[in-house]
């Protein structure tokens, strides 16, 4: 056919192609030089080891919560607990910072991952951009109690959810989010039981890397199932139309507490916490290049 390249020619670009394939070549450099950055680097290190004080300050609160039913077993009651002590407004700002350059640091690799298909590239970016998304979240919540504020993750729940039931096709809205929340937790599980989370370590040997390993597992299948009754809670409800079903990890917890023999179950989950506030702290140590 007239004007059709000869066989085993490829058809050669256009000068807008060009362009958009140079900028996204500079766009991945200047991605793997933000991520390399000894500043970005630091910043990401004291967000994971802000991350991994949150989480071992949640399975302490928890483990009161077992066996006392006192304490709010969240990020807010975390953060709330290291506010109320001298000098922790201040300890809070710097994790907050630490959270906000965190944040960053995902969000270049997020530019810089590769994988073998198109749909496997785009899932693992979709996943490092949510990763970046809750910890520039958790960093703005710590800048709000370094600030003096607070904040009530069931009571905003139970608001929101209850707005959904009063609102057409807010049902529908409860479940789905409940599924995500839920979809999320089984993700954490299985990263835990697979061991998929070290791809995010430098390589380590020896007897540490049996001891992150066992963080690992137990703090990622933990707060994984911690995710899964969230979302459970999200369903219910919708499904009963009740809006005090509903309630965010403090709320979960306090759930699984109220079960028979709850407060063996929420030590072990409480202890499942400190163990990923452990891992996140070897993370920052053994921190991906």
């Amino acid at each position: 056919m007239a004007g059709s390249p000869p066989t085993g020619e490829s058809i050669p670009q256009t000068p807008a192609a060009d362009r958009r394939a140079e900028a996204r070549i500079r766009a991945k450099e200047a991605a793997q030089h933000a991520t390399q950055n000894r500043t970005v680097r630091n910043f990401a290190r004291s967000g994971l080891a802000a991350t991994g004080v949150v989480h071992g300050m949640i399975g302490l609160i928890a483990l009161r919560l077992a066996w006392t039913g006192e304490g709010e077993a969240d990020q807010a009651g975390a953060l709330a607990a290291l506010t109320a002590n001298w000098g922790g407004a201040l300890l809070v700002w710097g994790a907050a910072g630490g959270l906000l350059g965190l944040a960053v640091w995902q969000l270049t690799d997020a530019a810089r991952v590769t994988a073998p298909s198109r749909t496997t590239l785009l899932w693992r970016r979709l996943k490092d951009v949510g990763k970046s998304l809750g910890y520039a979240g958790i960093g703005i919540t710590a800048m709000v109690f370094a600030a003096g504020g607070h904040s009530d993750a069931d009571r905003n729940a139970q608001i929101f959810s209850s707005e959904m039931i009063a609102t057409p096709g807010g049902i529908l809205v409860l479940i789905t989010l409940g599924g995500v929340v839920g979809g999320l937790g089984g993700g954490l599980i299985f990263r835990g039981a697979s061991q998929n989370f070290r791809e995010d370590l430098a390589t380590i040997s020896g007897a540490m890397d049996t001891v992150v390993r066992i963080f690992g597992v137990i703090g990622h299948v933990t707060k994984g199932l911690a995710l899964v009754v969230v979302g459970l809670l999200f369903v219910a409800a919708a499904v009963f139309t009740d809006a005090s079903q509903a309630g965010g990890l403090d709320g979960a917890l306090k759930h699984l507490a109220g079960l028979p023999s709850g407060s063996i179950l929420l030590t072990v989950v409480a202890v499942g916490f400190v163990n990923y506030g452990l891992y996140l702290f070897a993370r920052a140590g053994y921190l991906r290049h």
